[in-house]
C-alpha cells in the first residue's frame, strides 16, 4: 500500500496546511521543501492537483460516525466493479514525490492516482491501490501498492 507520502510545499497555499496542521506538528513533518503526510496522524490528509491549484482533502476516514469507507485506500478493482459509485468517485492526482510503506520510501515521480469522494458534506480522499507487483511486494512486504510509476531506492534494495 502507501502509508505515508511526501511532496512540495511550493505547490500549497500555507492556508491549506494550517488546517491540518499545528506549527509544532508542522515543523516536525516538514523536510526542507517537502512535507510528509501519514494516515497514522491525528488528521491525515492528501493533496490534490486541481485545475486552480493543489488543495489539500481528509485522507479516507477513520470516523465510525461518518458513512464513508472505513479506509485510506481503494483497490481499483473495487472501483472498476462498481463498489464506489454511490459515492460517485472522481479520479484525482496526488502530487507526491515520495511514498512510504513498512519503514521503505519510493519516489513517486508523476505522483500517484486516487479517488475523490463525497457524501453530504464530507469529501474525502482515497489512495487507490492495485496488486503489488513481485518488486514491491519484496521491497516493501506488502501485496498492495499504490497506482502510479514507482522508482525504487537504491540503498534500501
Amino acid at each position: 500500500m502507501c502509508a505515508g507520502i511526501s511532496f512540495y510545499l511550493d505547490k500549497i497555499n500555507p492556508h491549506e496546511l494550517d488546517r491540518f496542521f499545528t506549527p509544532e506538528e508542522f515543523a516536525k513533518q516538514r523536510k526542507g521543501d517537502i512535507i510528509q503526510t501519514f494516515f497514522w496522524q491525528e488528521h491525515p490528509f492528501l493533496p490534490v492537483a486541481e485545475a486552480d491549484g493543489v488543495k489539500l482533502y481528509p485522507w479516507g476516514n477513520r470516523d465510525a460516525g461518518i458513512k464513508l469507507p472505513k479506509t485510506g485506500w481503494a483497490k481499483i478493482e473495487s472501483v472498476q466493479d462498481g463498489r464506489w459509485d454511490w459515492l460517485a468517485p472522481q479520479a484525482v492526482n496526488i502530487p507526491s514525490v515520495m511514498g512510504y510503506e513498512k519503514k521503505k520510501w519510493f519516489r513517486t515521480p508523476d505522483g500517484v492516482k486516487g479517488i475523490k469522494v463525497r457524501f453530504h458534506n464530507t469529501t474525502r480522499v482515497y489512495l487507490l491501490t492495485a496488486k503489488a507487483s513481485q518488486v514491491f511486494l519484496e521491497y516493501t512486504g506488502h501485496d498492495r501498492m499504490p497506482v502510479g510509476k514507482i522508482i525504487y531506492l537504491k540503498n534500501e534494495r
